[in-house]
């Protein structure tokens, strides 16, 4: 009797389960393989080949209606873009129903905008070097700035090299005349005396907070004059190009001298390269990126995209294109520049991934590597978003960039970053930090491991005055921030514009700041509270071993803040065992 009993328990259980389940509907799913083809229905044993046909499979789904949640899963491999990858509100979720683009669980996959380049060949003049023609780069006027080997980024080929002391030139003169068409850079003529031409050649110029470069029009070996190529911009005087600042230049052959150093010749799309020890031309790979944006969000409005999720996938070789009046930095990859009409403008680096308009999206557990600009921006209207598990490394800007226009509809709002591993930005522009925030509202940036940066680590506000703006009730706890600010000046482990009422700062363990020999101008500090700073809660925080004092003002003050438990010292605080976990950023690596 109990036997029959207990066998009727357990089916009134197993009934009740699977109504819970029948209640939301069984998911639907749709696969990609390297190994598959478009005309096949897209399931498991026969998946699509291409993301673009995923994407209509996709949208037909929700055209018909969304009842149900929808998961694309890609196989295994590196899949390289033709264009990039656009999502607007037909392709997006609605509140009950997600769509999630996912790697097949315990898979490696790759999005790349590049594209490989193979059929290496000796240089007829130096054995040593290989030589290769870029696809389309001549007939597309391509001017890529940036080459991967075996996963590894090149060194495009400069004077002086890193490893050389020093690595940089000093400027002895800089005038840009009244007209702004003629800009001129004075250096030691012995500097570049072996020159043959100066076609391709750029330069880099060392700012305080951030750096110019700029396309090279001749170089008067005699005199060491170097001419600029127009059309210029006024630069930002704390940034300007001036006597005593520290340069290189890069993309000459003769430049060409070290292993892992290349150079593109733009009139023929020639690449040279100078391998490494053991490099194999045959076997190397090597990829040029291509495509300026990998993942876009476009939203609308009055449409957001909502409820889009893109989880484990590996987001690599995104391309800068540098404007033709080169890029004159202000602050944290927003730089001067000249619109189509000569205007002055405000302009900011592009992002591999870009989001306007998304709301309760997210990018999780995956990577984005090897990008010519900013990693992720999510700009005007995000709300609700998650940024979380993620490494982002190898970024030539910013890593993650949120913030959007000055406006109460259109600013970011309840935003969270969390349990990332930023490391590795700013590799071509100096002035970049680990995580920018804006112009934005309740963002959480939390329990983000942030590492080598030439500077700041979290930077957040972006009015300098302490007048109201919507920037408000920013979160920034329990990240671990270190070994920052190894290049330029001015800044910190986190720094901080504006008034931003109700936001806190709380927790975060930020030790090992830098000062570069060849940084000029103020100091760097564990926080920096700039200009118009107000309104933060700074708690439980700990600081040590900075290159100047831990905290420091600037048209701010300590009484507009309010202060508790914080602990600011010159070495560490504790021993390892002392139980002082409780303050380490819980970071989980999504590798």
């Amino acid at each position: 009797m109990w036997k029959k009993r207990e066998s009727i328990i357990w089916i009134v259980c197993l009934a009740m389960i699977c109504s819970l389940f029948s209640v939301k509907g069984s998911a639907m799913e749709f696969y990609i393989s390297q190994k598959g083809k478009d005309a096949n229905p897209g399931t498991r044993k026969k998946p699509f080949a291409s993301l673009a046909r995923a994407q209509r499979a996709v949208r037909e789904k929700i055209a018909d209606g969304l009842n149900e949640d929808v998961t694309v899963f890609i196989r295994e491999g590196t899949y390289f873009l033709p264009e990039s990858l656009v999502f607007a509100p037909e392709d997006s979720g609605n509140e009950k129903y997600s769509v999630t683009w996912a790697a097949f669980p315990g898979e490696r996959v790759i999005l790349s905008g590049g594209i490989e380049v193979s059929k290496w060949k000796k240089n007829k003049n130096n054995k040593n070097l290989w030589q290769a023609q870029m696809p389309n780069a001549k007939d597309e006027n391509w001017r890529p700035r940036q080459i991967y080997v075996n996963g590894v980024r090149a060194i495009r080929a400069r004077t002086p090299n890193p490893d050389e002391t020093p690595p940089f030139i000093q400027i002895e003169n800089a005038e840009l005349n009244e007209n702004l068409d003629l800009y001129t850079i004075k250096i030691s003529p012995d500097k570049m005396e072996n020159l043959q031409n100066t076609d391709d050649i750029e330069i880099m110029i060392r700012g305080n907070w951030e750096i110019n470069r700029k396309r090279i029009k001749e170089i008067d070996r005699n005199t060491g004059v170097v001419t600029l190529s127009p059309p210029h911009v006024e630069p930002l005087e704390w940034n300007a190009p001036k006597t005593d600042r520290w340069c290189f230049f890069e993309n000459a052959p003769e430049f060409l001298d070290a292993p892992g150093e290349w150079r593109l010749d733009r009139q023929t799309g020639v690449i040279t390269y100078l391998p490494r020890a053991g490099e194999k031309k045959k076997k190397a790979e090597v990829i040029v990126p291509r495509l300026k944006h990998l993942l876009e969000l476009r939203g609308a409005p009055e449409n957001p995209i909502r409820n889009l999720h893109f989880r484990g996938i590996r987001f690599e070789h995104a391309q800068w294109e540098m404007p033709e009046a080169g890029y004159m930095g202000i602050q944290a990859c927003h730089f001067y520049s000249r619109d189509k009409s000569g205007n002055k403008i405000w302009d900011r680096i592009d992002a591999a991934i870009q989001w306007n308009h998304v709301e309760s999206s997210s990018i999780t557990d995956g990577a984005i590597a090897h990008t010519g600009g900013v990693g992720i921006a999510l700009i005007s209207g995000c709300r609700n978003n998650v940024i979380e598990g993620n490494r982002i490394f190898d970024i030539s800007g910013n890593g993650i960039m949120l913030g959007g226009p000055h406006d109460e509809p259109g600013a970011p709002k309840d935003n969270r970053i969390a349990n990332n591993h930023i490391h590795d930005c700013g590799v071509d522009l100096m002035g970049a930090v680990g995580v920018w925030v804006g112009l934005a509202q309740r963002t959480c940036i939390s329990h983000n491991l942030i590492h080598d940066l030439p500077y700041s680590g979290i930077s957040v506000g972006w009015q300098w005055n302490p007048e109201p703006s919507v920037c408000k009730e920013n979160i920034i706890e329990y990240n671990h921030i270190h070994d920052v600010m190894k290049e330029l000046a001015d800044g910190g482990g986190i720094y901080t514009l504006g008034f931003q009422p109700e936001s806190v700062i709380r927790g975060n363990l930020i030790h090992d700041v830098h000062r570069s020999p060849y940084a000029q101008a103020a100091p760097n500090n564990g926080i920096f509270i700039d200009e118009g700073s107000k309104g933060f809660l700074f708690e439980k925080n700990v600081i040590y071993k900075t290159a100047a004092e831990p905290v420091r003002f600037n048209r701010s003050q300590s009484d507009w803040h309010t202060w508790k438990d914080n602990s600011f010292l010159t070495e560490p605080p504790y021993p390892e065992d002392s139980g002082i976990a409780d303050l380490e950023p819980r970071y989980r690596s999504p590798e």
